[in-house]
């Protein structure tokens, strides 16, 4: 089995302290056969998607998802439509020097969440000229690492089948207001346990998750679509843009048109070399 750098066409790179950065675009229809790297990594989708098979677990990378893969483990990537992501690769030493305070299992996942945020302000902050950059980047890649570790961290049990159908119910409807009481009726269950258990499985309330759950469906149709601020956060769930707005920068640290300006192909900053939009508008 071939042990391979990254493929696809490198359009920017930059080393801080032990962790490579590289933007790096793919073109649709490659298929690279069973391979693993040399150094491991983090890989955070900024457009397009492709699937990554590994021997007991396949990952469907979308925009805004960030997956940590150790070295030398085996995988194959099948970049159908293409892709445009960053990724930063971790120093052998430097790994070593984060293995007593970082849990890191493989292959791990996360689409949206924390671990997409710390990721995309890397991203913006990775090619800035000034001097705290560098500083600023370590820090991140740190707690990115550490959120992942936590993200793969071990689960008390498996959660009741009730719990993943609450799950699912949040997701399909997330538009909407709905209670406590009505997810609980839905899965037949007291609303005082469906809060409590939630919260031990997800580490966050009910509450949270939606919001959650509410600012990634915004952001990837931002990234992804010609529709207006007010109509995606509308159709978000928001009651209107000013609220968008501030729940937005809250959970992100940005405001929409920041968010969207900061985009690929988006009035790009004049540290970044033209690359592929994945969305026109504004």
């Amino acid at each position: 089995m071939a042990s391979v750098r990254f493929h696809g066409t490198t359009l920017k790179s930059r080393v801080v302290n032990g962790f490579t950065l590289n933007e790096i675009r793919h073109p649709a229809g490659v298929f690279i056969p069973r391979h693993s790297h040399p150094n491991a990594h983090v890989g955070f989708i900024l457009g397009g998607d492709f699937t990554e098979t590994f021997t007991r677990k396949t990952l469907e990378c979308r925009p805004l998802s960030v997956s940590y893969i150790a070295p030398g483990l085996p995988h194959t990537d099948d970049f159908r439509h293409g892709v445009h992501c960053l990724v930063f690769e971790i120093a052998p030493t430097r790994l070593g020097q984060l293995r007593d305070v970082v849990a890191l299992r493989e292959p791990i996942f996360a689409s949206g969440g924390r671990a997409a945020w710390l990721t995309f302000k890397m991203y913006r902050e990775a090619f800035r000229s000034d001097s705290a950059s560098s500083l600023a980047i370590e820090g991140l890649a740190l707690e990115i690492l550490a959120e992942l570790s936590i993200t793969d961290g071990p689960q008390e049990r498996k959660p009741p089948r009730w719990l993943n159908h609450a799950r699912d119910l949040l997701h399909a409807r997330l538009a909407e207001n709905m209670m406590h009481d009505e997810v609980a009726k839905t899965v037949r269950v007291h609303p005082v346990y469906l809060a409590t258990v939630f919260r031990r499985h997800f580490r966050c309330t009910i509450g949270e998750y939606v919001r959650r759950l509410r600012i990634e469906f915004a952001a990837r149709q931002i990234a992804s679509s010609d529709r207006s601020l007010c109509e995606i956060g509308l159709a978000a769930g928001f009651s209107d843009q000013s609220h968008f707005s501030k729940v937005f920068k809250n959970q992100t640290g940005m405001t929409p048109g920041s968010f969207r300006a900061s985009l690929p192909g988006r009035r790009r900053p004049t540290y970044l070399r033209p690359i592929q939009d994945i969305g026109r508008g504004r």
